[in-house]
């Protein structure tokens, strides 16, 4: 009798050539995905409330400085009233991040079900080198990347303020403060590191020195064996240099003062952290178990900077924890023969 595997029928995550075409080409690409995702908000969110942040974050996107801002207008011209400038500029998620150099093992949660469907892995060739991106249709900022040769990297959401004793207050400032702000967004930041950035040094130097709208935390792998984790204010930052895990609450012992996001941000910490320790790393997900997967997990992924591997899965809440709900992808970029890993 032969066995089917039990992901056989799943489908598999697309694999989209943008060549130097950036967010635009991707949309243009891939339209239909991004018409779903805009359906996934509107029937989580409702209409009014999307249409409503879609308002307010374009009011803001439009006086930005970020150079990614007519790639956003592109979509949302092409996706009238779908929410382009909110998903753009939502910054939800929570995530658990690795940088053991020269890999990155990456959880993304978020609380929007659908995600894990329509994950998409967009290859791109800007003026540093090639870039993989591990994103959705009509996003143009970077979350998770892997530039083979040179770094991998990821964006984490920093801890809420703690200004008063309500949660709901807190937001609101902090929303309120950004509007006074021309600073781009962090993911803005994190794309324009990998199509700037020759080597993971000058990554971090941008990632480290460049003004941003809000907090938030970075972390970079590099080819030859150097890590380190970035916490981020707006003008502010502290840089963790070696192999490190970060979550949703700070590191540092000044910026203690804050709400973490997700859920058990130090536990989901320490579980990875023990992962990291203990088990000899590779392309595999045998470190992608409870706390670190939980029923807001959208994605997985494991980046070699060294060698150009990228291995993806995507995944929804099923009851209490995320199960996939596509194949895995492994991916193998050519590393450029001046960055191989020695």
């Amino acid at each position: 009798m032969h066995y089917r595997s039990p992901d056989a029928l799943l489908p598999e995550i697309p694999i989209i050539d943008c060549d130097e075409g950036g967010a635009e080409r991707l949309f243009d690409l891939s339209a239909t995905g991004a018409r779903r995702l805009a359906t996934i908000a509107r029937r989580t969110f409702t209409p009014p409330v999307v249409a409503w942040l879609d308002w307010r974050s374009r009011k803001w996107i439009e006086k930005n400085d970020s150079p990614y801002v007519p790639e956003i207008e592109h979509i949302a011209e092409r996706l009238p009233g779908a929410g382009a400038h909110a998903l753009n500029l939502s910054y939800e998620w929570a995530c658990t991040t690795a940088a053991v150099a020269p890999l990155m093992m990456r959880a993304l949660d978020w609380r929007l079900d659908g995600m894990g469907r329509e994950v998409v892995v967009a290859r791109h060739r800007s003026p540093a080198g090639s870039w993989l991106n591990v994103t959705w249709p009509g996003f143009v900022g970077a979350l998770t990347a892997l530039a083979p040769g040179r770094f991998a990297a990821a964006l984490n959401q920093a801890p809420l303020r703690r200004r008063t004793y309500l949660l709901p207050i807190d937001w609101a400032i902090d929303r309120l403060k950004i509007n006074g702000t021309r600073a781009m967004p962090p993911t803005h930041a994190l794309r324009l590191a990998l199509e700037t950035c020759s080597t993971f040094d000058e990554a971090v130097e941008l990632l480290r020195d460049t003004p941003i709208a809000l907090p938030c935390m970075f972390a970079i792998s590099g080819a030859n064996g150097e890590a380190c984790v970035i916490e981020r204010q707006e003008e502010k930052a502290f840089v963790f240099d070696g192999n490190e895990v970060m979550a949703n609450h700070w590191l540092n012992s000044q910026w203690r003062r804050g709400r973490a996001r997700g859920i058990d941000s130090e536990g989901r910490w320490r579980a990875l952290r023990a992962s990291t320790e203990q088990t000899e790393m590779g392309q595999g997900f045998g470190w992608l178990r409870p706390p670190v997967l939980n029923r807001l997990t959208r994605l997985a992924a494991v980046m070699n900077a060294a060698t150009g591997a990228l291995s993806v899965i995507g995944l929804e809440a099923k009851g209490t924890i995320a199960m996939p709900v596509t194949k895995v992808l492994h991916v193998d970029m050519p590393v450029p023969a001046k960055r191989q890993y020695v």
